[in-house]
């Protein structure tokens, strides 16, 4: 198993990098009129594609903390992008909904975002695409098989082998 010190993070903070900036590059000017930030932007793309997620399933893919969700939250309701709702089952589990304006929105934001997408990958072949779309897919597979674990930070996972 490699050590901390020996794991090359490069790759994928590359990826970050680069998905960032193709989501997020041609929408500042947007985030400045809609006077929205980008986790903010973020929370409303996780929950119109996972409507009614958990707040702390929302904190847990956005990786920051209940408390800074809840006061994101607090102003895209204000602004009646989503709405809070308690789980019927289990009270104190609260869901998180995009409204009609938050669907709207995303509908917008998705479109952008695609013709970025469009734009971006034109350059490519089909066989460079293919390839592209076959890796990241690969990748998720994974990253999901790993999230399924459900490893705790203070495990060591045995899943880097040299």
């Amino acid at each position: 198993m490699k050590q901390p010190a020996e794991l090359d993070i490069s790759v994928f903070t590359d990826i970050f990098s680069f998905m960032s900036q193709l989501v997020f590059q041609d929408l500042e000017v947007d985030l400045e009129d809609l006077k929205l930030t980008k986790m903010e932007m973020l929370i409303i793309l996780i929950v119109a594609t996972n409507e009614g997620i958990s707040m702390t399933d929302l904190a847990q893919q956005v990786g920051t903390s209940k408390v800074q969700i809840s006061r994101s939250i607090t102003n895209l309701e204000k602004r009646q992008i989503v709405q809070r709702q308690h789980n019927q089952s289990n009270r104190r589990i609260v869901n998180v909904f995009t409204t009609k304006e938050g669907k709207a929105l995303f509908a917008q934001k998705e479109e952008q975002v695609k013709h970025k997408l469009a734009d971006t990958f034109s350059v490519l072949t089909k066989e460079d695409y293919d390839m592209v779309t076959s890796h990241l897919t690969g990748a998720l597979e994974v990253l999901a098989k790993y999230k399924q674990m459900n490893v705790s930070r203070c495990k060591k996972p045995e899943l880097l082998e040299d």
